[in-house]
């Protein structure tokens, strides 16, 4: 029975080739090919789903409108329906973008399959050239030394990667395990706050939100920075770290048990995948609400969401409220984190 091969692992997503641009080149990534596959698969999949709708859903389109329903009443339930119909393009498409992101990187062969190339040459701060060469490379008794004491093969110990060519590229990376796509993502969303919020309160009136207390403005603008490091190192340390811990675990496991304690792995993975798409997109939709609160909780009484009672909009209203922890039924308008319209007043939250 041949070893199991751990794959290599990076935090840097690998370059596959170089695009030629008049001003330089762009590296074409690993993450870039499969997050342009993960679109191209969402597009499919609504595109069949809307071809040739019916009045009585079935199939696709019943699995799509069961989808749609449910995002729109957790983006209602939580933000009212004038503000929530605006927003839920952006917090269904993070949705659903990132949870079938997530759901990528767990198909077989994504990060193990893959070419292999020569170790990359560089250049030195003093102009001269070094070889940045692999440490299993550069230390064979080192790399013996731990064959021999159990430790796992590498590609190249494997005889996958011999000769000059011994650093091993993956075709293919899930697309939420690299920092940049999360960190754009992020930027994305709290640009979309910032906008919502001034689009609500005018820019004068935004900063005063801010700005209140005065004393604490630093801290509300610290607050809104730290949202992209929270929501972009948040997606990405969750799914690059599950990815590293499911291989580590099918390498380890995958030879003694034929896989099944790697399975169970995988199905903590398939929660943590909609669990963190989830977050995400929620506390977008949020942070959105709360920006635009102050203007639109005077008119709660002309915001109120019905539902039909077992719908799968219904469902959704009840998970928004559950969320955003806000009990029981629906009340009139949208209830935000960080708003207190009892007597008129209203208060803000800068984090």
């Amino acid at each position: 029975m041949p070893p199991t091969v751990l794959p290599p692992i990076s935090i840097k997503a690998e370059t596959l080739f170089e695009i030629p641009l008049p001003w330089g080149s762009v590296a074409f990534t690993n993450s870039m090919l499969q997050t342009a596959l993960v679109v191209l698969g969402i597009a499919l999949f609504f595109f069949l789903a809307t071809r040739k709708m019916n009045l009585i859903p079935k199939g696709v389109q019943n699995v799509g409108e069961a989808i749609v329903e449910l995002l729109l009443g957790i983006t209602e339930g939580t933000a009212g329906r004038r503000v929530g119909r605006r927003i839920f393009p952006l917090i269904a498409t993070l949705f659903i973008f990132i949870l079938v992101a997530n759901y990528s990187g767990l198909l077989p062969g994504v990060g193990t399959i893959g070419h292999c190339i020569a170790p990359h040459e560089t250049t030195t701060p003093g102009g001269e050239h070094a070889l940045v060469v692999n440490v299993k490379t550069a230390a064979p008794a080192l790399q013996e030394k731990a064959a021999e004491s159990g430790g796992l093969p590498t590609p190249e110990q494997a005889g996958y990667c011999t000769g000059e060519k011994t650093e091993f590229v993956p075709y293919f990376r899930a697309p939420n395990a690299d920092l940049n796509m999360t960190l754009a993502m992020a930027l994305l969303a709290v640009g979309v706050v910032q906008v919502a919020g001034i689009a609500a309160h005018g820019f004068g009136g935004y900063l005063k939100e801010l700005a209140t207390p005065w004393y604490l403005t630093p801290i509300h603008i610290v607050g809104e920075i730290s949202r992209v490091i929270s929501l972009s190192f948040r997606l990405f340390g969750n799914i690059f770290g599950g990815e590293v811990l499911v291989t580590v675990m099918y390498a380890l496991l995958g030879g003694i048990f034929i896989g099944f304690g790697a399975f169970i792995f995988l199905g903590m993975e398939l929660l943590f995948g909609l669990i963190q798409a989830l977050i995400f997109s929620i506390l977008t939709l949020v942070f959105i609400a709360t920006a635009v609160a102050g203007h639109g909780s005077h008119e709660a009484g002309h915001d109120v969401v019905h539902a039909e009672p077992g719908s799968v909009e219904a469902l959704g209203q009840e998970i928004a409220h559950k969320i955003t922890g806000q009990g029981g039924a629906p009340r009139s308008g949208p209830q935000v984190p960080g708003t207190d319209t009892h007597g008129g007043t209203e208060t803000h939250v800068g984090g």
